[in-house]
């Protein structure tokens, strides 16, 4: 995803594949959002920056 549309919050048409798609081959709406997955027992770079309030850039 292009980093300029990739803000949380952002609203965009995206085409899932066919297997998970309601219409195969049609767009639907998705929004950007945080990523949902539980911290990690070892946190990488990202994380911890992101912890310390920091921006991984």
């Amino acid at each position: 995803m292009p980093f300029g549309l990739s803000g949380v919050g952002t609203e965009l048409r995206v085409w899932l594949p066919d297997q998970y798609a309601e219409t195969p081959g049609q767009p639907v709406g998705a929004t950007v959002v945080e990523v949902p997955f539980r911290p990690s027992v070892n946190p990488n770079t990202r994380e911890v920056l992101k912890e310390e309030g920091q921006a991984f850039l």
